[in-house]
């Protein structure tokens, strides 16, 4: 007998993004996340997050599973961990820490160089309370794409997100692009990048300021009044 004919159930664990990043940034819906992790509680499944693009302060928490109020057992983060220096990291509840440090090898892992610029940036998350910047500037951000949409609701569809990671959705309807928004605003000075090909993301750094957020609101503006016209 095969593990496939196994009659026991076979599931090992589930694994879901907090807010899906390529996905078209789609927040969680936190009751969703409740029934799985109660349904993985209930059935001894692991619950796995994916933070390497909501973790270390993106969404205004320092995790995304915090917006949902849903903890994970195990999860993952990368990018943002070490402010550009390639590093990943595994962080497991005692009870699903199999591994012991030299068992498992990693290309990214923890070499001094990684390891030196994750500590200055959790250092730096916790010194400079970037998680409140995070939570201002990303209120603002979308209050203006709002705007936007208001403007030229024949064109944008929806704006969502947490924090400082948000998505602007193009009416399904219009033959319009991400891809064709993302180059208007890079002709405004604004650099931004699509999440998939309906979505347009905004993912500035926490750093960001008032300025720069109105300033980045303006590019994109004049970028749809471009693509408007």
């Amino acid at each position: 007998m095969t593990a496939l004919d196994h009659p026991k159930p076979q599931v090992a664990a589930i694994l879901l993004e907090p807010l899906q990043g390529e996905g078209g940034v789609r927040p969680g819906d936190r009751a969703y996340f409740e029934q799985v992790r109660q349904l993985c509680t209930d059935k001894g499944i692991l619950l796995i997050f994916d933070e390497v693009q909501v973790g270390m302060g993106r969404t205004g928490s320092l995790w995304g599973y915090e917006t949902l109020g849903v903890e994970p057992d195990i999860f993952t983060t990368a990018k943002g961990l070490a402010g550009g220096i390639p590093i990943g990291a595994m962080i497991a509840k005692n009870f699903c820490a199999v591994f012991q440090p030299g068992d498992h090898a990693s290309t990214f892992g923890g070499n001094p160089l990684a390891t030196a610029a994750a500590l200055t940036v959790c250092e730096t998350l916790e010194k400079e309370n970037l998680l409140q910047n995070v939570r201002d500037r990303g209120q603002q951000l979308r209050t203006g794409l709002c705007e936007l949409q208001a403007a030229y609701p024949h064109l944008i569809a929806e704006v969502r997100g947490w924090g400082l990671i948000n998505g602007l959705e193009l009416q399904p309807d219009t033959p319009l692009a991400a891809a064709e928004v993302v180059k208007a605003a890079i002709a405004e000075g604004l650099l931004l990048v699509p999440a998939g090909p309906k979505v347009v993301r905004f993912v500035p750094p926490l750093i960001v300021s008032a300025a720069e957020i109105d300033m980045a609101l303006r590019a994109v503006g004049r970028a749809f009044g471009h693509l408007a016209a």
